[in-house]
């Protein structure tokens, strides 16, 4: 406004005729607003010329009397009756007395003081010095300016106002260095008054997190999911997301230290690739971990096994070696049954363990030793494992011809037959060989898939 005014008169002074000195004469309030009732009325003259002003208007007094014509004075004193909006009514006179010009000045009154500032950033930390403050529009229309202080800039550290935006957020330089940066913040409004004082902070920090880690709870599903841990070290929140081979992308979540996440694969079978990203609030980034799990229906998440992969025994006191699929931490149980002999550690629910000693019934043959998983209260596996109590050979018959029947030794390939006539050598397994009486003994070797072999004789 003070700009076009000047204008307007540079315009009208000048050309005015009749020998008249010209020049340039600027008018304005000293503030706008006020946070008291008292303000100034400024003239300002520019050039070899005397003009004269005159003023009036309601809800106000001033220093000079209303409607008189008086020479131009630096400054007159207003004073408003109450606090709110009041309009100062100004003319402006040539030197002849001439009027060429009005005017109507408005002035805002208020003994309203700030709130106390509420900002937040638009970031949770910072990797770098420069950050945006937010602050809220609920700060009230007559709040133009916020003071900052504390770690800033060296520049500015001792502190300074900024004028706040349409957008609410103010850019400001952050001290050097990693760390928490603390603020002290203000408003001061219209008026010129200032509110209170209140600190805030935010973290610059400029390293990514450190041990990184994604873990499977196994490399392969039958059911479309798995469970992953997710590991890292970190001052401050950490985030993750995992990208991929996924149902459905997600956007990156909040975790301390560790997590674990129950990914959902996309359809169908196969091979799925993932790519879990972890980073911090500041937005610094671990390299990703990639990950790839089979999708396959037919997977057990659990097995059982004989000590040594033993196939048969001739001790009925065995060890079995659980395996279940789990992440440390997790409640998993077990229930060992089959055939064997009762125990403190069969036939009951008890802690997961990877090694237990189990008796097999005392009957020579197939013993079968049963195990079932449960994580907490959910069943998860059943599985069962063989093994050939005391492998033998039996005679049926007395004459010259009889039958030589052979333990039936699961993960037998194939046997060898010696004693008889008839010649049996690496022969697939049946229940029983005719055998022509060629000594005094009939002698079987089992060929085992596992390498080994395992010979066993009974006498005619």
């Amino acid at each position: 406004m003070f700009l076009a005014q000047t204008l307007a008169l540079i315009m009208l002074l000048t050309a005015c005729g009749g020998g008249a000195n010209s020049g340039l004469i600027k008018y304005y309030l000293e503030r706008d607003a006020t946070a008291t009732t008292v303000n100034r009325l400024k003239l300002e003259v520019l050039g070899d010329f005397k003009p004269q002003f005159s003023i009036n208007g309601t809800g106000f007094t001033a220093e000079v009397p209303f409607d008189s014509i008086i020479e131009v004075r630096d400054s007159t004193l207003l004073t408003a009756d109450a606090f709110g909006e009041v309009f100062i009514n100004i003319t402006l006179y040539q030197e002849n007395g001439k009027p060429y010009l009005q005017d109507r000045l408005s002035w805002k009154s208020s003994p309203e003081v700030p709130s106390t500032p509420e900002p937040y950033f638009s970031e949770d930390a910072s990797a770098d010095a420069w950050v945006y403050l937010v602050l809220p529009a609920t700060r009230g229309r007559n709040v133009k300016e916020v003071w900052v202080e504390g770690d800033l800039d060296a520049s500015v550290s001792a502190g300074q106002y900024y004028d706040i935006p349409g957008d609410d957020q103010v850019l400001i330089q952050l001290s050097d260095g990693d760390g928490t940066k603390q603020l002290r913040v203000k408003y001061r409004n219209i008026f010129g008054t200032e509110g209170a004082l209140m600190t805030t902070g935010i973290v610059r920090k400029s390293t990514p997190p450190k041990g990184c880690t994604a873990t499977l709870v196994s490399s392969a599903t039958a059911t479309g999911y798995v469970r992953a841990r997710i590991e890292a070290l970190n001052d401050g929140p950490l985030y993750f997301r995992i990208d991929g081979d996924v149902e459905t992308l997600k956007e990156y979540r909040s975790f301390t230290d560790t997590t674990d996440e129950l990914i959902v694969l996309s359809p169908g079978e196969g091979s799925k690739n993932l790519k879990v990203k972890i980073r911090d609030a500041a937005g610094n980034a671990c390299e990703d971990i990639p990950l790839t799990v089979i999708y396959d229906r037919s997977y057990v998440p659990g097995s059982v096994a004989f000590q040594d992969q033993a196939l048969w025994t001739d001790d009925p006191n065995v060890v079995i070696l659980p395996q279940f699929d789990y992440l440390p931490g997790d409640n998993v149980s077990m229930y060992i049954s089959g055939n064997i002999i009762p125990s403190a550690d069969t036939f009951q629910w008890i802690p997961y363990r990877e090694s237990v000693r189990v008796t097999l019934t005392p009957t020579n043959g197939t013993r079968h030793v049963i195990v079932q998983y449960r994580k907490d209260e959910t069943l998860m596996a059943e599985v069962t494992a063989p093994i050939f109590l005391q492998p033998y050979v039996q005679i049926s018959g007395s004459g010259a011809v009889v039958s030589v029947i052979p333990s039936h030794i699961i993960g037998a390939e194939s046997l060898t037959l010696t004693g008889c006539v008839e010649t049996y050598v690496q022969v697939p397994y049946d229940t029983s060989y005719t055998c022509t009486k060629a000594g005094g003994t009939a002698t079987i070797r089992y060929y085992l898939n596992d390498g080994t072999t395992v010979a066993r004789s009974a006498a005619f």
